[in-house]
């Protein structure tokens, strides 16, 4: 029976070793003290607890598979394939949101505009025949397949035209991490209208002109959620960093026009007219990065801060223009990326 009581000693110091503690489950609390990650605002103090935000920005608007002609074919002379010139534009943001007197939680809507419009020209002699070789040799021809030929060119020019209008709501909230690392988790819906125009004109070293109209509009609506991450090196001055990911579902209003133009007498008729509007789903990618000064003031009642950083926002596969069988494949990325200056006002 020694090893009976040995056994039962044993546990027992196991029991007073360890004692149980209870630990209360709390699925939900009514007590404002309980403050697990602390709400970090930015807040103020007043009734409203309401802010304006204005965005300043720089954006460059690309698209790929906008190439429109290819030069250096049937020649012994490198060519390339040109595509358009792109450029930079102004455009701007506005928002407007409310600390709600729950938690720290906010509701924050924003609307992103900017309109790029660019062209290119691409102009170019035919080669001249060679003694042996009566015949011209090709060098410039069109990347689009117009009326299934491929004439020599002796100028091909583009024009692209974007309108680009987003609208973004969520809810989040805006806790410490840690001393110095502030993150807001945030849920919502993302709206999106964007319109694009893309004319190219070709002009062949004989024949008829050719010019193509493509035409793609999209609409579309759907989630978005992300976190926005906010390092605070001092007091006023810190470091964001912030990612969004959305999937909207939404429809594409397509037509392609193809017309053959006389150049003596400038009559054209049309070869091709035709459309489509495929619905589908679109992914797109927004992150940005920065710098950021905040300041309170009358007493804490007010807030202003001040940030600039650079962003990108990536729609994946929206390039959706109808193509001929024989044309490669022009599909690609709408991608715009470049500086924001944003300015926020809390009341």
């Amino acid at each position: 029976m020694k090893w009976i009581s040995t056994m039962c000693v044993f546990f027992m110091g196991i029991a007073f070793a360890h004692p149980e503690k209870e630990q209360p489950i709390l699925y939900y609390s009514d007590d404002c003290d309980i403050n697990i990650l602390p709400d970090a605002g930015p807040a103020v103090r007043g009734d409203w607890n309401a802010f304006l935000t204005a965005d300043f920005i720089y954006w460059t608007v690309r698209q790929d598979g906008m190439a429109y002609a290819v030069s250096g074919a049937g020649t012994n002379v490198s060519g390339r394939v040109h595509g358009m010139d792109w450029t930079w534009d102004p455009g701007f943001k506005v928002g407007l949101g409310v600390n709600l007197p729950h938690d720290g939680w906010s509701l924050f809507a924003q609307y992103t505009w900017i309109q790029t419009s660019i062209s290119d020209t691409t102009t170019q002699a035919v080669p001249e025949a060679t003694p042996g070789n009566p015949a011209p040799l090709t060098s410039l021809i069109p990347y689009w397949m117009t009326n299934g030929s491929t004439p020599v060119l002796t100028k091909a020019k583009a024009a692209w035209n974007v309108h680009y209008n987003n609208l973004t709501l969520n809810l989040g909230r805006n806790a410490y991490m840690s001393q110095y690392m502030k993150l807001r988790l945030f849920a919502g819906l993302h709206a999106a209208w964007i319109d694009q125009d893309y004319k190219v004109n070709y002009t062949p070293q004989t024949g008829n002109h050719r010019r193509l109209d493509l035409s793609q509009d999209f609409w579309g609506i759907g989630l978005r959620t992300g976190m926005d991450n906010t390092f605070q090196f001092t007091k006023c001055f810190s470091f964001f960093a912030d990612l969004a990911l959305s999937l909207l579902w939404g429809e594409f209003d397509l037509s392609r026009k193809e017309t053959s133009i006389k150049p003596a007498t400038g009559d054209s008729h049309t070869v091709l007219n035709t459309g489509a509007s495929p619905h589908t789903a679109e992914p797109v990618v927004n992150v940005a990065a920065g710098l950021r000064y905040d300041t309170w003031f009358s007493e804490d009642r007010f807030h202003f801060a001040l940030q600039a950083g650079w962003e990108h926002s990536l729609w994946i596969l929206h390039n959706e223009v109808i193509k001929n069988l024989n044309e490669p494949d022009h599909s690609g990325d709408l991608y715009l990326q470049g500086l924001t200056i944003k300015a926020r006002f809390d009341f």
